[in-house]
């Protein structure tokens, strides 16, 4: 039997449809209907394609025993709306066995082997000629744990890169950017700025929990990956003797300094050059990522404007230009 994604269930074509599926249960609330004292769960289901708000009347506070959040459990409802927002109305809910379903149904990857993420993260270590840092980006990706980890990563729970691999793809992708800006800025360590840009988001290993969805842990809520990656940092530099203490701090800046603004969660702001590029490369990258993400997924549904983004505060234009519908209005015209 064909699979029936989140992404199809929230489709206005899905609606009073049945569904018998699997899905990541990410949240679960038992909760009291006011008017009655009836209980009833709030849950969020979601797959690889996306998320949706879910209810079950029946029986509730025994499926709250039952279940919990993080397990993947078979639901069977109706595909409905609430508030004009998609909704599943469960009648039942259970956990599901390991055997009963696979894990890259619910766990997005990229869409670039490892094997071709590994190759980008060596080739920008590769260009990189000061020996000191050399050698302590060799610490890093020179360590087998340490690389599996980055390499299975994501960058973001649900903004950008939020993905299986995601975190080596954004990395790579602010190299590039950083790569562009030496071309402009004569100023610049190229080196240092590179070092900067490999090692600046490795705090997400810590930050993020991976099971059937991506969540903070415990350390990525109460530190955050700015002062984990920090931290990590210096668990690394006494590994290679007589690391100069220049450019250590230097390191720690661009790391420490890289979400630009104490108001965006850094510590202190940009104050060198190259902590500065590594700001604006990492801000770039990461939005351009979740804009091609949201004008990819909502585009597809014929819209010109996306739903509300509330991180952003905005709406995203997705009507296509001149350029992009042009040749399918002359398709068009050809059929008549």
């Amino acid at each position: 039997m064909e699979r029936v994604c989140i992404r199809d269930i929230r489709s206005d074509s899905f609606t009073g449809k049945e569904v018998i599926d699997f899905y990541a249960l990410r949240k679960i609330e038992l909760k009291t209907k006011e008017s009655d004292g009836k209980a009833y769960l709030n849950l969020e289901l979601g797959d690889a394609t996306g998320r949706i708000d879910a209810v079950l009347w029946n029986e509730a506070e025994k499926a709250y025993k039952e279940v919990s959040q993080g397990d993947v459990v078979q639901v069977k409802g109706l595909a409905g709306k609430y508030k004009d927002n998609p909704q599943l109305r469960l009648d039942a809910i259970r956990r599901a066995g390991a055997e009963e379903y696979r894990l890259e149904h619910f766990m997005a990857g990229s869409e670039r082997s490892k094997a071709e993420l590994e190759a980008g993260i060596r080739a920008e270590m590769s260009s990189v000629k000061n020996p000191m840092l050399a050698k302590l980006l060799k610490t890093f990706f020179d360590d087998p744990i340490f690389l599996e980890k980055f390499l299975a990563a994501p960058a973001a729970k649900l903004w950008h890169h939020a993905h299986l691999g995601g975190l080596a793809e954004h990395t790579l992708g602010v190299c590039r950017l950083a790569r562009a800006a030496l071309n402009n800025y004569q100023l610049l360590d190229a080196d240092l700025l590179l070092t900067g840009c490999l090692l600046h988001d490795m705090g997400k290993m810590r930050e993020f929990a991976v099971t059937t969805f991506i969540d903070y842990s415990d350390d990525g809520r109460l530190v955050g990956h700015v002062v984990l990656g920090d931290q990590m940092l210096m668990e690394r530099i006494p590994k290679v003797k007589d690391f100069p203490k220049e450019l250590e701090k230097r390191l720690r800046h661009m790391i420490l300094a890289h979400h630009g603004e104490k108001e965006k969660g850094s510590p202190v702001v940009p104050s060198t050059l190259e902590a500065l590029i590594v700001h604006h490369c990492d801000y770039m990258d990461s939005h351009a990522a979740a804009f091609t993400r949201i004008i990819k997924r909502e585009g597809l549904q014929n819209k010109r404007w996306s739903d509300y983004v509330n991180l952003i505060d905005r709406y995203i234009y997705l009507a296509k230009s001149e350029a992009q519908s042009g040749g399918e209005r002359e398709s068009e015209l050809k059929l008549f």
